[in-house]
């Protein structure tokens, strides 16, 4: 996502009013991301740990 992210942004002019809302859009997008992969990082450790016990 993070590249065909930023090629879009490239396109698109600085001075355009969209240009804004959608880096805004884009920043939530990978920082959701981040956060899901986290997430399943963390619940996977969580079930090794248990079903080791």
């Amino acid at each position: 996502m993070n590249k065909q992210f930023f090629s879009e942004m490239r396109k698109i002019s600085h001075e355009d009013e969209l240009r804004s809302k959608l880096l805004l859009h884009g920043v939530k997008r990978i920082l959701e991301e981040k956060q899901e992969k986290r997430k399943r990082g963390l619940l996977g450790f969580i079930r090794r740990k248990t079903n080791n016990l």
